[in-house]
C-alpha cells in the first residue's frame, strides 16, 4: 500500500464480498483514534483546521507542510502514535484541570452570589441544626410566597428578612414535635434548609469571605492554565493539525483496502489508474503479480486500466512476513471483468479549464464514456455571467478581486480567483459595449470615449430612461445565445449517441429531436419577419431575419422537417418494436408515450429557449438598480460618496451571487438536461491532497 500510496494515481475498488483483514482493521481504528483525540483537542481549543477565506486575503496563504518519512503505512500509524501520545496526554491532563477549576468556578460564583444577599445577617447554622427542644429552620424563599408561608403557619415563629425585590430570607423557629407538620407546610412551598457546605463556616457572614478568597486563587490557577495551553499551542499547534490529518488520511487509506480477499497471506487489490501511467505502474509494481486489462474510453478522456489479482490455485513455496517478495506457483490467470458503472472518470483538463469543473460537478461527474462539458462551461459561463452583469466598474472589481483570490488563496479559492477573474472581464467587456461605468455614462467620466456601440439607457435634459432599440436588441441577442447553446446541448446528445452506438435512438429519437429544434427556429424567424402574422407566410419574399432567405422557402424547409421528426419521435419506436431493434412491449403504449413526447418536446423547447431571456432581463435589472441608486449624487457629499461605496458593494455582493445562480441554472436545467447524466464515478487517488504535511515512502530493494 505504501507503494500504490506514492504512485498515487490508483483508484481503489473496494470489494464488498472478501472478508475483512484484520490487522488492516485494527490499524485503521488505531488511526482512527488519533484523529478523534486530536480533533477534541482542536474543537475544545477552538482551532479551525484549514485556513479561512478571509484570513488568506489578509495574510495570504503560506502554510509550510511537515516531511514525514515512513517505511509503509503500519509504520506511518506507529510513528504518530508514538509522536502524538505525548501531545495527547499532556493536553488531556490541563484539559481536565481547566475543567475541574471551571466547575470550582462556577460553583463558587454560584455560593458568592446566594452569600451576598446574606452578607450582613450573621447567623450561626449549625448552631441551629444543634437544638434539641426546639426546631430551626433558616432558608431563602420567593418574597411574593412569604405571606402564604406565615399564614401557613400562624402560631410558629417566622422573622422574615427581605433580601432584594425577589428574594427574603426567613428563619422559624418551633417545638421539635411540630417538625413534621412545618416540614409538610414548606414542602408545599418547594422550601428546603439552607445548608452551607461543610468545608465552610457555618455563619453566612464569613462563608463569603472564604468563597472569595478560594475564588480569586481558582481565577488565578485558571489564568496560568490558559498560558500553558497558549505556550502548548504555540509549540504544538502545527504538528496537532499535521497529526490530526494524517491520521484522517490513514484511516481512509486502510478502510479502503481492508477487504483484500480470501486469502490468509496473499492479498488482492483490484483499481484503475490512467494508461499513461503504465510503463511506470509495471516498472514499480514488477516484483507481484498483477493483471491488466484495457477499458475503452472516449477517445478525448485518458484511458483507464483495471489492475486485478486473480488467482484459482496458490501454493506458497516461501514467505517471511519481513519480506515483500512471495514466490507462487501454479498460478492461472482468469478473465478480468468489470461493470461499466463501477468505472471512474478521471477527468484531465488544463488548470484554466479546470477551475470550471466544479459546475459541471454540481450534476455530477461525466460516467465512463460520456463527454466532459467543461471546456464548453468555460466559454460560455462567463459570457452569460457578464451579459447578466454588464458594467465596466463591477466587472473591474469583480476581476480584482478575482486576482486576489488566485494570488493569495489556496488550490480552491485560485480555482474561484480564475472563474471570477474571467466573468468580471465578461461584465467589464458588456459595460463597455453598453457604455456604462457604476450605472454612469462612461462619456461622463471618460473623456473622449466614443458613443457605445449598444446604448442600453437614453439620456436627455437630466433624465434618464431605457431605449427601446437597446432593450430589443438586448433580449434578441439573449435569445439568439440560448437557441446556439441548445443548438450545441442537441448535436452532443447526437454525437454520443453514436459513440455508444446507441444507433436505433439516434435516429428515432436523438437526431429528430435535433432536427425539430432546428426547423422549429427556422419557422419561428419566419413568423417574426412577416410580422407575427400567419397570413402571407406562404407567399412573403422578403428575407427571413438572420437567415438571408425568403420567408416562403423557410416556411417550405421548415415545415415538412417538423412534420417529418414529429413523425418519426411518435412511431420510430413502434417501428424499432416490430422490426426487433427494441425490447418488446405493447406497441400502442409506445405510439401514445411517443405522442407524449412530441407534446413535450415542443413545450421544452419554448420553454427553455425563453428562459435564456433571463441573459437581457437580468442585465436590465442591474441598469436599474444602479439607475436608482445613482440618484443619491444629488444629496450632500458627505452622505452621497458613503452611500454610493455601500450600496455598490452591496449591489455586487447580492446580485452578483444572483447572476451566479441563474448562470448555473441555465446550464444545470436547461442545458445538461439535453445530454448530460453526471452518474459517474470521480477517479479517487488512495492518497488525497494535503494541507499539512506530505508523507515520503522510504523505499526498499
Amino acid at each position: 500500500m505504501s507503494e500504490l500510496s506514492d504512485f498515487d494515481m490508483f483508484h481503489i475498488e473496494q470489494n464488498d464480498k472478501s472478508p475483512t483483514n484484520i490487522e488492516i482493521d485494527n490499524l485503521s481504528l488505531q488511526a482512527y483514534r488519533i484523529f478523534i483525540e486530536l480533533d477534541n483537542i482542536l474543537k475544545e481549543l477552538g482551532i479551525k483546521v484549514g485556513v479561512g477565506i478571509i484570513d488568506t486575503l489578509i495574510h495570504g496563504y503560506n502554510i509550510e507542510k511537515e516531511k514525514i518519512k515512513a517505511k509503509d503505512w503500519a509504520d506511518y500509524v506507529s510513528r504518530l502514535t508514538l509522536e502524538t501520545k505525548p501531545i495527547i496526554e499532556e493536553f488531556k491532563g490541563i484539559s481536565a484541570e481547566i475543567n475541574q477549576v471551571q466547575k470550582q468556578i462556577e460553583e463558587n460564583e454560584a455560593l458568592t452570589e446566594t452569600f451576598e444577599m446574606l452578607s450582613n445577617i450573621s447567623v450561626d447554622l449549625e448552631t441551629i441544626r444543634n437544638l434539641k427542644r426546639f426546631y430551626g429552620l433558616f432558608s431563602i424563599v420567593s418574597s411574593k410566597d412569604l405571606k402564604e408561608i406565615m399564614k401557613s403557619i400562624p402560631n410558629d415563629i417566622v422573622v422574615p428578612l427581605s433580601l432584594t425585590p425577589n428574594k427574603s430570607a426567613i428563619l422559624i423557629a418551633t417545638a421539635a414535635l411540630e417538625t413534621e407538620r412545618i416540614n409538610k407546610v414548606l414542602r408545599s412551598y418547594e422550601i428546603r434548609m439552607f445548608e452551607i457546605p461543610d468545608k465552610l463556616p457555618q455563619n453566612p457572614f464569613e462563608a463569603i469571605k472564604v468563597i472569595r478568597k478560594d475564588l480569586d486563587i481558582q481565577k488565578g490557577r485558571l489564568l496560568e492554565l490558559n498560558k500553558i495551553v497558549d505556550n502548548m499551542l504555540k509549540k504544538s499547534q502545527s504538528k496537532i493539525l499535521s497529526s490530526r490529518e494524517g491520521a484522517e488520511m490513514a484511516y481512509n487509506v486502510l478502510i479502503s483496502i481492508k477487504k483484500t480477499g480470501d486469502f490468509k497471506r496473499f492479498a488482492i487489490i483490484n483499481g484503475y489508474f490512467p494508461t499513461t501511467y503504465l510503463k511506470e505502474f509495471e516498472k514499480r509494481f514488477g516484483k507481484w503479480i498483477f493483471f491488466t486489462k484495457d477499458v475503452k474510453n472516449h477517445e478525448k478522456r485518458e484511458n483507464v486500466l483495471k489492475s486485478n489479482e486473480e488467482l484459482d490455485r496458490l501454493k506458497l513455496l516461501n514467505s517471511n512476513e519481513n519480506q515483500d517478495d512471495i514466490i507462487a506457483t501454479e498460478l492461472k490467470e482468469k478473465k478480468i471483468e468489470y461493470s461499466e458503472s463501477s468505472i471512474p472518470t478521471l477527468i484531465k483538463n488544463k488548470s484554466f479549464i479546470r477551475a470550471f469543473e466544479n459546475i459541471t460537478l454540481n450534476q455530477g461527474p461525466p460516467k465512463h464514456g460520456e463527454i466532459d462539458p467543461t471546456p464548453i462551461i468555460t466559454v460560455t459561463f462567463p459570457i452569460f455571467y457578464g451579459l447578466m452583469f454588464g458594467d465596466l466598474g463591477h466587472g473591474l472589481i469583480l476581476t480584482l478581486f478575482g486576482l486576489l483570490l488566485y494570488k493569495r488563496g489556496y488550490d480552491s479559492l485560485k480555482q474561484w480567483g480564475i472563474m471570477l477573474t474571467v466573468a468580471g472581464i465578461s461584465a467589464a467587456t458588456v459595460g463597455l459595449v453598453i457604455g456604462e461605468v457604476f450605472g454612469f455614462e462612461i462619456r461622463s467620466i471618460i473623456p473622449g470615449f466614443q458613443h457605445p456601440i449598444l446604448e442600453l439607457l437614453e439620456r436627455s435634459n437630466g433624465e434618464t430612461s431605457f431605449s427601446t432599440t437597446g432593450v430589443s436588441t438586448i433580449l434578441t441577442i439573449a435569445i439568439l445565445i440560448g437557441v446556439a447553446h441548445l443548438m450545441i446541448g442537441f448535436i452532443i446528445d447526437v454525437y454520443k449517441g453514436i459513440m455508444e452506438q446507441e444507433y436505433v435512438e439516434v435516429l428515432i429519437s436523438k437526431l429528430p429531436t435535433l432536427i425539430m429544434y432546428i426547423a422549429g427556429i427556422i419557422f419561428a424567424l419566419a413568423f417574426i419577419g412577416v410580422g407575427y402574422r400567419l397570413a402571407g407566410l406562404l407567399s412573403e419574399q422578403k428575407p427571413t431575419p438572420l437567415i438571408g432567405i425568403p420567408i416562403s422557402l423557410s416556411l417550405t424547409i421548415s415545415v415538412p422537417l417538423m412534420l417529418i421528426s414529429s413523425i418519426i419521435i411518435m412511431f420510430g419506436k413502434p417501428v424499432a418494436i416490430i422490426m426487433k431493434k427494441e425490447p418488446k412491449e405493447s406497441l400502442a403504449m409506445a405510439t401514445v408515450m411517443g405522442l407524449v413526447e412530441v407534446l413535450i418536446r415542443i413545450v421544452e423547447f419554448l420553454a427553455n429557449t425563453v428562459s435564456y431571456s433571463r441573459l437581457g432581463v437580468l442585465l436590465l435589472v442591474h441598469a436599474s438598480l444602479l439607475l436608482v441608486l445613482n440618484r443619491a449624487v444629488s444629496l450632500p457629499l458627505f452622505i452621497s460618496i458613503p452611500m454610493l461605496i455601500v450600496f455598490n458593494v452591496l449591489i455586487i455582493a447580492l446580485e452578483g451571487l444572483i447572476v451566479y445562480i441563474q448562470d448555473l441554472r441555465l446550464h444545470l436545467y436547461e442545458w445538461f438536461t439535453k445530454f448530460y447524466e453526471g452518474t459517474g464515478i470521480s477517479f479517487k487517488k488512495i492518497k488525497p491532497t494535503t494541507t499539512y504535511l506530505d508523507i515520503d515512502w522510504e523505499t526498499t530493494d
